[in-house]
């Protein structure tokens, strides 16, 4: 099982709260953890993917049906020490 950060920016523009951003986003399967953050980037996600393909769905196509959610970077972890 690979895994990978993706942090999220809100989109200004939709009335829409970012715990309620964070409350949809935490119902999608492959999502294991979901964290508020103060920052540039409120919300942060942790995924578990099988493949490059299935990341790429979960960004492109889950993240893209929450509404209120902008422009996302992902971080795809190379190897867990602890």
């Amino acid at each position: 099982m690979l895994g990978a950060f993706i942090y999220i920016k809100t989109r200004e523009d939709v009335p829409v709260s970012v715990l309620e951003i964070a409350q949809d986003i935490a119902k999608i399967k492959d999502v294991s953890e979901v964290m508020l953050t103060s920052g540039e980037w409120p919300i942060v996600v942790k995924i578990n993917y099988e493949n490059m393909t299935d990341l790429s769905n979960f960004v492109v196509s889950e993240l893209g049906k929450i509404r209120g959610v902008g422009k996302t970077d992902t971080v795809v972890i190379l190897d867990q020490i602890k």
